[in-house]
C-alpha cells in the first residue's frame, strides 16, 4: 500500500519522498525518536506542500488531492489492487521490485484514469476550457483526456461548443 501511495502522490505532484513507512516496535523508543526526527528533518528541508522544485503549486497539489480522494475510492482501482494482492500471493514474490511493478503497470493507471476524471470536473467548474487548457491544467496528454471527456460527455455532464468543454447546464 505504500507503494501505491508513494506513486499516486508523485502522479499528483507532490514528492513522494513525503511518505514514509517504517517499523519500529515498542521496544525501540531510541529507533522510533531517531525515525521520527530524521522525517521530521527530511520535511523540513523540502519545505511547505509544494515549495519544493518537483512539486506542482499549492492550489493544482489541492484539486489533484480532492480528485484522488474520490479516485481512490472508485472501484476500478480496488479491482486492480485485490487483483495484484492475489498474484503476488500466488507467486510467492513479495519482493520490493514485484510490488513496484505491480502498481506502476496495473494500480497506478487506473488510480491515475479515475483521478484526471473527477478533476477534469473540478477544473471545469471554473469555466469553460478548450482542450489544450485540460491538457495542460491536468498535465495530462490530450488523448489521455479523450476517454473521460467523451464518458462524461455520454452521461450528460459535460458539453462541448465550438470545441471548448464546460459542465451541463441543469
Amino acid at each position: 500500500m505504500a507503494e501505491t501511495c508513494k506513486q499516486f502522490l508523485a502522479d499528483c505532484g507532490i514528492n513522494p519522498d513525503r511518505l514514509s513507512l517504517e517499523w519500529a516496535s515498542a521496544a525501540e523508543a531510541p529507533r522510533f525518536v531517531e525515525l521520527i526526527t530524521g522525517y521530521v528533518n527530511s520535511i523540513k528541508e523540502k519545505g511547505e506542500l509544494g515549495s519544493a522544485d518537483d512539486e506542482a503549486g499549492e492550489a493544482t497539489i489541492r484539486r489533484r488531492l480532492k480528485a484522488a480522494v474520490v479516485a481512490a475510492q472508485a472501484r476500478k482501482p480496488r479491482t486492480a489492487l485485490g487483483n495484484l494482492s492475489k498474484r503476488l500471493h500466488k507467486e510467492g514474490d513479495f519482493s520490493k521490485d514485484a510490488i513496484s511493478e505491480g502498481v506502476s503497470s496495473k494500480i497506478l493507471p487506473a488510480l491515475r484514469a479515475e483521478r484526471i476524471k473527477e478533476e477534469l470536473l473540478l477544473v471545469l467548474k471554473e469555466g469553460e476550457k478548450d482542450l489544450d487548457e485540460l491538457s495542460s491544467a491536468l498535465s495530462a496528454a490530450k488523448e489521455e483526456l479523450e476517454k473521460p471527456l467523451a464518458q462524461l460527455q455520454r452521461k450528460g455532464v459535460v458539453e462541448e461548443k465550438e470545441g471548448r468543454f464546460q459542465l451541463a447546464e441543469k
